[in-house]
């Protein structure tokens, strides 16, 4: 046998479901609280920063956020027919009036709920307040405290300066950062944080030589020096004066908190008592949001309106209609004088005439015929009649027919009552408010109009203008009951829950300016694209005017405008239902259930006469999960009765079909069909899916380089069961139910070495990796059992390991460990109840920096290891070769402690710690992590036989760069036939 070493070069593939001999290299078998980094490896998950527990939320309803801009975000509920919302700095909760129609009880007094709020609220921000000034104050009492007396302490830390090899001039150099060296002359030099204390042959006052550290410093003893601990005497620092001083002042700061957390708690029941006298029983029967489920409620956030749509909701047009029927009127116009009679027929009749002769006026002609019909009672019907201009107004107490005639050919007088056919017919006097409807082709009623006259000045009759307006006997607005509604953020920070004014039909008919095609059925989805407001209905798509985003009617009948309302419909061989909408470069993306569809135009413009929609694919998708978009593709999922399958679109045109892919291809049965949660953050380039109600996502993240893609599946059980989950930027953000609690987490993505609670000789810096992580909690301290006592600012999580970590320091003042250091990890007792759990430690931690939260496990789960060749587009291995793994070489980034899971087959499972220190407790003047390091791990046992799990169990971070397995190999394990 000869022997052999393969290098897998990193393990941020992901999860892959294939057959470990044709998984690529970086492919494990499982990833579960971990996060693929394409530069840094593969990571520990963040831990979940607490931010706090949301006050009267309850564990149902529909959750959603609203991000408005950077400093206004909040997230929201709709529960027990009520809207609750709180900030999402810090959790406080906003006023939100019902308004009307909802059933607010006549008990509700909004005025009250506002300012019982504002006092809580403020109260919460004294008793923050309060609590920071009582850690100074305890800070202060421990310093004062700690420097009663004379001490010693252990000085000694070595820290590197190097630059990578390649580079010119590269060095690697080793120096005493404290300590003391002494060389081959005699001289000490005795250092203290980097500064020189001395150099002499005999060491200054109040230092003296400690345990000697050459062996463990070989480079600098290369350089001729021997190495020693500084026992370095450190006077006292405070009097005794002080300490009293100290002493007084913490417990005053002790009695305000007390003092403010019972008055939060007073207010908090005033402000309860406001929110019970609104709590909403019976909700009338035409409320928009009367009965509605959870996944029937969308919503869509612009600026300070988030819009509320009930999806079960059917849209109706309001009852009211415009006047049922027109005045019985005429309107006679005279456009010739000359010779012969000019008659009008009233019912047939002749009852005004007049006789020209041989020529007469205008004058004469018109008033002689007013004269003979105004105040005139023929048939029963009384007439009046007013000379306007070149015409005659003519008005009758009930319906009647007009027919005139006049001059030598019989047509220099017309009339019209109701109807005309051209516009140019109509005169440019007449009575103001006087409507006709302009028929134009007498065949055609799409080219109908109805216009009004309103005079210049404003008078009964006179000179004006002819205006389109509504025709008679029609509904002409839409009812805002059945219509989306919207939440308003208000001046004071509350919110107002309402109806949206909507816009009303003011020109033409059911014919000439139809109702919008969401009208009488229910609206599947809304969207913002290209300044217009879009609903989704069925198969069609409507959208408002152009930067007039509540009106669906045109403005005239005349022509279409490119800024009139879009009301088009996408239509194939089978009959299509448009779920939701997803936005690209070249247009509107629209999915059905089994198609979709392209909304584009080939113009700069986007109107009723450009727009155009062509299929584009014919893909199933799930209709109540939208699709999300990941900045350069689109994607969606769509379900088998057992899993769920994520696709991808990318380069869509408009006149090819896009490239689409699965890109749960070597997942096919990780993801459940109960998925009903689905996002994704450009940013961060991943998508996130997950199960509301479940405590499992599915992450998938990718980089894309050119048109190569590297990706990687993994999963995050979260602390609590999610009730909704969100990004903002490189933030990830979850709603999860803890018991009755509901509380919000937010988990940093960006990985930075610059900042964090933990700091390494090497300078990297790091934060605790725990969930519901919250610093500086509520202590107090019991000097007979010399315990300090700390309260959690949630309730307890079952099933998980409370963690303290004191970072050693006092609060306020630097995170790095020093020779003051108490640091540890403790793993104490949750004890309490309901609003007052707490853990006990050992010690007086008063003052001192702590970390609290729950430990949560990074798994990683390796595939069995074989001769792989990479062979482009799939892996080939040798599964009938002899390979006998000896042992793993695993490196690692800035970690704390890796367990080695070792299942071998037939013999029990076995555990290979790799800790830089025990592992719950500080090395003095260190942490338990290492910048780098090599972890060596040995197996000896044939490859087919060896399981492994890497585990990352602790609040430190883990990051594993690349594995080097190294064995013996024969091709002759198997005769070949």
């Amino acid at each position: 046998m000869s022997t052999i070493t393969q290098r897998i070069p990193n393990l941020f593939l992901g999860i892959s479901q294939q057959p470990d001999s044709r998984k690529f290299p970086g492919q494990v078998r499982d990833a579960v609280n971990t996060l693929p980094d394409f530069a840094l490896g593969m990571l520990k998950r963040p831990g979940g920063e607490y931010i706090e527990s949301l006050t009267n939320a309850t564990t149902t309803g529909r959750w959603f956020s609203i991000l408005r801009d950077q400093d206004e975000k909040y997230v929201a509920q709709y529960a027990n027919n009520v809207f609750r919302i709180w900030s999402l700095t810090d959790g406080s909760p906003r006023a939100v009036n019902m308004g009307t129609n909802t059933g607010v009880p006549g008990t509700c007094n909004i005025a009250d709920v506002k300012t019982t709020l504002a006092n809580y609220n403020a109260a919460v921000n004294v008793r923050k307040t309060r609590l920071t000034e009582l850690h100074t104050a305890q800070s202060n009492y421990a310093e004062a405290l700690a420097g009663q007396n004379a001490t010693t302490e252990e000085l000694f830390d070595v820290r590197y300066n190097y630059t990578p090899p390649g580079v010119p001039n590269s060095f690697y150099d080793v120096y005493l950062y404290s300590g003391i060296t002494k060389n081959s002359a005699g001289l000490y030099v005795v250092k203290n944080a980097d500064t020189v204390v001395s150099t002499s042959v005999s060491l200054p006052a109040g230092y003296s030589l400690g345990t000697e550290r050459t062996e463990e410093h070989p480079k600098l003893a290369a350089e001729g020096y021997r190495v020693f601990t500084a026992i370095h005497e450190v006077a006292a620092t405070h009097t005794a004066g002080q300490l009293a001083t100290a002493l007084a002042a913490m417990n005053n700061a002790q009695t305000n908190y007390s003092n403010a957390v019972a008055d939060e708690a007073t207010k908090l029941g005033l402000y309860n008592t406001e929110v019970s006298d609104c709590a909403i029983t019976t909700v009338p029967a035409n409320a928009y949001l009367k009965d509605a489920d959870p996944e029937d409620i969308e919503v869509l956030t612009l600026n300070d309106y988030t819009f509320v749509l009930n999806k079960g909701k059917t849209v109706q047009m309001d009852a009211a209609t415009t006047s049922a029927a027109l005045p019985h009127q005429a309107f006679v116009v005279l456009t010739i004088v000359g010779t012969g009679h000019y008659k009008i027929f009233l019912d047939g009749t002749e009852r005004g005439t007049y006789n020209a002769g041989s020529g007469g006026d205008v004058d004469a002609i018109l008033n002689d015929l007013v004269g003979d019909i105004h105040n005139q009672t023929f048939g029963g019907k009384t007439y009046t009649a007013v000379r306007v201009g070149a015409g005659i107004y003519i008005s009758c107490t009930a319906a009647f027919t007009i027919e005139v005639v006049g001059g030598p050919s019989q047509d220099a007088l017309y009339a019209f009552q109701d109807t005309i056919s051209t516009v140019s017919s109509l005169p440019g006097q007449a009575k103001d408010g006087y409507v006709v409807k302009v028929v134009n082709s007498a065949d055609i009623e799409v080219d109908d109009m109805w216009l009004q006259f309103n005079t210049s000045s404003g008078a009964t009759y006179g000179v004006g203008t002819w205006e389109e307006t509504v025709g008679p006997g029609i509904t002409y607005k839409l009812d805002p009951l059945t219509m989306p509604h919207q939440l308003v953020r208000q001046t004071d920070g509350s919110f107002t829950y309402e109806p949206v004014t909507w816009d009303d039909r003011l020109i033409g008919d059911l014919t000439t300016n139809p109702n919008p095609s969401f009208v009488g059925t229910t609206i599947r989805h809304m969207f913002l694209y290209r300044n217009r407001l879009g609903f989704l209905s069925n198969e069609t798509v409507t959208m408002s005017r152009a930067g007039d985003l509540f009106n669906f009617f045109n403005t005239t009948a005349l022509t279409a405008t490119d800024d009139d309302p879009i009301d088009i419909s996408a239509s194939t061989a089978k009959p299509v239902t448009l779920n939701y909408v997803r936005p690209t470069a070249v247009g509107l993306i629209l999915f059905g259930n089994t198609e979709q569809f392209l909304l584009s135009t080939d113009s700069d413009i986007l109107s009723p006469k450009t727009a155009k929609i062509n299929t584009m694919s014919s893909y199933e998708c799930e209709a109540d999960i939208e699709a999300v978009s990941t900045g350069i593709s689109t994607n969606f999922i769509a379900k088998t009765p057992l899993y769920t399958k994520l696709f991808n679109i990318v380069d869509i045109r408009n006149d090819s079909p896009p490239l689409a892919e699965e890109l749960t291809y070597n997942i096919p049965e990780l993801i459940p069909s109960t998925i009903d949660s689905l996002i994704s953050s450009a940013a961060a380039s991943i998508i996130s899916l997950g199960t509301i109600g479940n405590s499992t996502i599915y992450q998938y993240r990718f980089l894309q380089l050119n048109d190569k893609r590297v990706q990687s599946w993994y999963k995050w059980n979260l602390t609590g069961t999610l009730l909704d989950q969100f990004f903002d930027q490189s933030t990830y953000y979850t709603v999860v139910a803890n018991g009755t609690e509901v509380e919000v987490q937010a988990f940093n993505l960006r990985q930075s070495s610059d900042e964090g609670f933990l700091t390494l000789p090497t300078g990297e810096k790091t934060d605790v990796f725990l969930d519901y992580w919250s610093i500086n909690p509520y202590r107090t301290y019991d000097s007979n059992a010399d315990t300090t006592r700390i309260f959690l600012p949630y309730e307890t999580v079952s099933g998980k390991t409370f963690v303290v970590v004191a970072l050693g320091g006092y609060i306020g003042g630097s995170n790095e460990t020093s020779s003051q250091s108490v640091g540890a990890i403790l793993e104490p007792t949750v004890a309490g109840s309901a609003g007052a759990y707490y853990a006990d430690i050992a010690g007086d931690y008063r003052g001192r920096d702590l970390i609290i939260g729950y430990q949560y496990e990074m798994s990683l789960e390796l595939p069995k290891f074989y001769i792989t060749k990479n062979e482009g587009s799939y892996v080939s291995s040798d599964q009938t070769a002899d390979l006998i793994i000896h042992r793993l070489n695993v490196a690692t980034g800035l970690s704390g402690p890796v367990t080695y899971e070792i299942d071998l087959t037939g013999i029990p499972t076995w555990d290979n710690v790799v800790s830089t220190t025990l592992p719950n407790t500080y090395v003095l003047n260190n942490v338990n992590l290492s910048a780098t390091s090599l972890h060596v791990v040995p197996i000896y046992q044939r490859n087919k036989n060896i399981s492994i799990r890497i585990i990352g169990n602790t609040p430190f971070p883990v990051n594993l760069l690349d594995i080097t397995w190294e064995g013996k190999y024969s091709s002759r394990f198997y005769r070949q036939g």
